[in-house]
């Protein structure tokens, strides 16, 4: 089968490579569609390393080839989406309901090969079937709008609330576009003028470059504020300037050191939260359902799409930050 492999940062060929065969209680699948995701940039630009050679990728759609011993619950042919981070479902923090973070978590394209390739298996417990009013490009979206929905909910925000999103990348505006059809009102911020764009298209506020941002979140009444750039300059102003008893809401994953003065926070009761990834199984059920019924349509975020022969130029096109959403045919 056809694989990309990433060989050292910015080189990935596409070379045959063996298919492989679903072990017990794995799915195999033929990938049709997959997302690139700011993981896979990182790993392409050479700011996480892996052992090389790698296969990137962790957004996938596919069909049903094969079924390793004891699954029954799919059909060859069927059109399936995969959850695509494993944690181990049996350690102190899995049984807790904390399996987002649990430490021996398995991930596709981060510590398991990824699914830049013409097959990819996956365990069945991580495998969703799709009804068939969902389109190939939203289904291919639906991780990532997991992430999003399940950060989101983390703040409680209710129709009616003000938020504030810093960062309108894939996370930021699909976070957007969840908290809209919550009836919530969204200002976004981000330093590309196209993202704007499509904020504003999914419903936004987007207010001048030259704004004081800490006046206005007090006037406008921001009970949250989603940091989902990843900067330390982002999470910088997060904190400076959320109003008294907001909340900030971490989603970016800077590895940077930040700052910030407790007495401030305390005082103003400002709280801080974290979300990482979405909660297995209910997360990807809950998404499943609100796409499906049209709620949400996470395709909006889709900008561009690339065959899987030029997976590098799609990469490195990721890496400036210009683009919304990438997919990647396989066939």
């Amino acid at each position: 089968m056809k694989a990309a492999l990433l060989l050292s940062p910015e080189r990935i060929a596409i070379q045959d490579t063996p298919k492989p065969r679903p072990a017990a209680g794995e799915v195999l699948l033929r990938t049709e569609l997959a997302g690139i995701c700011g993981t896979d940039v990182s790993f392409y630009l050479g700011h996480r390393v892996a052992q090389y050679p790698f296969v990137l990728g962790h957004e996938v759609l596919g069909r049903v080839a094969a079924l390793g011993d004891g699954v029954t619950k799919f059909a060859v042919g069927q059109r399936v989406l995969v959850e695509p981070n494993y944690p181990c479902l049996s350690c102190r923090l899995c049984l807790s309901g904390r399996g987002a973070v649990c430490a021996q978590k398995g991930s596709p394209g981060v510590n398991l090969p990824g699914c830049f390739s013409e097959y990819f298996c996956a365990p069945a417990e991580f495998v969703w079937a799709l009804p068939d009013g969902i389109s190939d490009r939203d289904a291919a979206t639906i991780e990532p709008l997991a992430v999003s929905v399940h950060g989101f909910m983390q703040s409680g925000a209710k129709a009616g609330d003000t938020i504030a999103v810093l960062g309108c990348g894939v996370v930021g505006l699909l976070l957007t576009h969840a908290a809209v059809a919550a009836d919530v009102r969204v200002i976004a911020h981000d330093r590309f003028a196209n993202k704007l764009e499509i904020a504003r298209s999914l419903g936004a506020e987007t207010p001048g470059q030259n704004v004081d941002i800490a006046q206005l979140w007090q006037q406008q009444g921001v009970s949250s504020i989603f940091e989902c750039a990843g900067a330390p300059a982002t999470l910088d102003l997060a904190l400076r300037a959320a109003p008294r008893a907001s909340q900030v809401v971490l989603l970016g994953l800077s590895s940077e050191p930040a700052s910030f003065v407790p007495l401030r926070l305390v005082r103003e009761g400002i709280n801080i939260r974290t979300s990482m990834i979405y909660d297995h199984p209910g997360d990807f059920a809950h998404v499943i359902r609100e796409v499906a019924r049209g709620t949400l349509r996470p395709s909006c975020v889709v900008t561009h799409t690339y065959p899987l022969e030029s997976l590098d130029r799609a990469l490195a096109f990721a890496g400036t930050g210009e683009a919304g959403k990438i997919h990647i045919t396989m066939t």
